[in-house]
C-alpha cells in the first residue's frame, strides 16, 4: 500500500455554479473560478516518506480540467520555502504551483490566466530515489499534461531575489520543471502567451544520479516527446486515478 500525501491550498472564490464536478477527478469551469494564495512569511511543505507519493498543488486544477468561462490562478509568495519531498522507495513528488495539470482543454471562448510572484523565496521539490526509483515534477503558472487551447491562456511567472529548484537524486532519476510553459501533448489553436521575469533569481533543475534524465522549460511549449518524458500520453502524475 503507497502512502499519498497531498496538500491543496488556495482560497477560491466563484461565481455560482462555475466549477462543476463532472467525475471525481474532473473540473468544469463554465462561469468564473478565482483562486488565490497569498503567502508571507511562508513555509509550505508536503511530504511522504515509506512508500511514497507526494502531491501538492498551490492555486492549481489537478484532473480533467475544461475551462469554458474564465480560469485565474494566482500565487503571491513573499518570504522563505514552499517544498515537496517524497524520499526514498518508490519516490514520486509532484508539485504544482498556479498552474492546470491532467487533461486540460482551454475552450474557445474561455480564458486561463496563471501567475506566481515569488520574493525571497525558496521553492523546492524533490525526490531521492536510493530505493531504484525518483520523479520529481514542478510546475509554476503552466499547463501540463494534455493540452489543448483555442480559447486563450496567458502565464507568467515573475521572482526575484528568489531561488526555484527541481531535483531527482537518485538510481533511475527523472527530473522535469516548467515555468510559464505548456507541457506534454500541446495543441494550440487560440491564443498562449508565456513569460518568465527573472531578477536575481537562481532557477535549477537537477537529476544527478544513476539513468538521469532532466528537462525544463521557461516560457516554452513541450511536446514531451523525448525517449524518458514523463507524459508523453498526457499523463503528468502518477495515481491520480483519472
Amino acid at each position: 500500500m503507497k502512502k499519498l500525501a497531498f496538500f491543496a491550498l488556495s482560497t477560491i472564490a466563484t461565481v455560482a455554479m462555475a466549477v462543476q464536478p463532472t467525475s471525481p477527478a474532473a473540473i468544469s469551469i463554465t462561469g468564473v473560478s478565482s483562486q488565490m494564495a497569498t503567502l508571507s512569511g511562508i513555509t509550505v511543505s508536503n511530504t511522504s516518506n515509506s512508500n511514497n507519493d507526494a502531491l501538492q498543488n498551490v492555486s492549481s486544477n489537478s484532473g480533467k480540467i475544461t475551462i469554458a468561462g474564465i480560469s485565474d490562478q494566482k500565487t503571491i509568495a513573499t518570504g522563505g520555502s514552499l517544498s515537496n519531498t517524497a524520499v526514498d522507495k518508490n519516490d514520486f513528488a509532484n508539485q504544482n504551483v498556479s498552474s492546470n495539470a491532467g487533461d486540460v482543454e482551454v475552450a474557445k471562448g474561455g480564458l486561463s490566466f496563471q501567475t506566481t510572484t515569488l520574493t525571497g523565496s525558496n521553492v523546492t521539490n524533490s525526490a531521492k530515489g536510493a530505493g531504484g526509483t525518483a520523479d520529481a515534477l514542478q510546475s509554476l503558472a503552466s499547463n501540463n499534461g494534455k493540452v489543448r487551447i483555442t480559447g486563450a491562456s496567458m502565464q507568467g511567472v515573475a521572482a526575484m531575489g528568489s531561488t526555484v529548484k527541481n531535483e531527482a537524486d537518485g538510481s533511475n532519476s527523472l527530473a522535469t520543471q516548467n515555468l510559464s510553459s505548456n507541457f506534454g501533448a500541446v495543441t494550440i489553436a487560440g491564443l498562449s502567451t508565456q513569460a518568465t521575469y527573472l531578477n536575481n533569481a537562481t532557477v535549477t533543475n537537477q537529476a544527478k544520479g544513476y539513468n538521469s534524465h532532466a528537462a525544463q522549460n521557461i516560457a516554452s511549449n513541450d511536446a514531451c516527446n523525448e525517449p524518458r518524458d514523463p507524459c508523453a500520453d498526457g499523463r503528468c502524475q502518477r495515481s491520480t486515478g483519472w
